[in-house]
């Protein structure tokens, strides 16, 4: 009696183990067929499905694998181009809008560069209250309020037409700099984009006006009239980070789907993962 349920119970698990392995190439199948026709966001849905429900089959996981490596090839080989397309149209872009700017970066420090337009290297610059903006290699974006006079502490600065304004958040103290020359106080806070989309926002939209730039000290403020040239100045290297950050995006995607291509040719060729 007991022997007959051994082999009752065994006969079970056979049976169900075949179910499974049927139902698994099954899976398979499907997923082939859909990989075929190129719709592949729903043939690794499947294949994933057959991963999750029959654990136990590793024959036909292995196949789902191998199935899955073609599908990720293919993507790749078709997201290379495209992604190729767009940076030679934004290199382009670049490549004319630099030709205002230099590049300012000592290699044996800086990884990464800063891109200042030539108007604001002048020398004139280090003994006036102004803004300057700065664009990165990587696209980062920053507005320096740079204070020459005596000391009001500033942490905020508004962009005013008439009743109309725009404002930057009160930066906080890793954002402030403040040194006294021969009796001159030398003021410089440094804004994120983040802090100035609204500032910039309003640049844009009054380039032909004329702005009045009010710096909020701690106990007084100060204000001055922005030149329209250093207004333009501002937008433009705004839109220009948005196009540098735009070529970094893009080149680490080409650079990640390379490396994904690399390894997928290699699991596909039998080599080690």
């Amino acid at each position: 009696m007991k022997k007959s349920i051994i082999i009752l119970a065994a006969t079970i698990l056979i049976a169900c183990g075949n179910s499974d392995r049927q139902k698994a190439d099954a899976l398979y199948l499907r997923a082939s067929k859909l990989y075929e026709t190129k719709t592949y966001d729903e043939a690794k849905r499947l294949l994933d499905t057959l991963h999750t429900r029959y654990p136990r089959q590793v024959e036909s996981r292995k196949r789902a694998d191998t199935l899955l490596w073609r599908i990720t090839l293919d993507e790749v080989e078709r997201d290379i181009p495209i992604v190729d397309s767009t940076l030679r149209h934004l290199l382009l872009k670049a490549e004319t809008i630099a030709k205002d700017y230099r590049l300012v970066k000592d290699a044996k420090y800086q990884t990464v560069g800063d891109y200042e337009h030539k108007n604001m290297q002048n020398a004139s610059n280090a003994s006036r209250t102004y803004l300057k903006p700065i664009a990165d290699e990587q696209g980062n974006f920053s507005l320096i309020s740079n204070l020459v006079g005596h000391p009001i502490a500033h942490r905020q600065l508004t962009a005013r037409v008439g009743d109309i304004s725009a404002s930057t958040p009160v930066a906080d103290d890793a954002a402030c700099n403040k040194y006294n020359d021969f009796g001159v106080t030398y003021e410089q806070v440094i804004y994120r984009r983040k802090d100035v989309d609204d500032i910039v926002n309003f640049f844009s939209q009054n380039t032909d006006k004329n702005i009045e730039i009010v710096l909020k000290g701690e106990q007084k403020d100060y204000s001055y009239k922005i030149s329209k040239s250093d207004v333009k100045i501002i937008v433009q290297t705004y839109d220009f980070a948005k196009i540098l950050e735009d070529i970094y995006r893009n080149q680490t995607r080409k650079a990640e789907l390379t490396k994904m291509y690399n390894v997928m040719t290699l699991r596909l060729s039998g080599g080690k993962r």
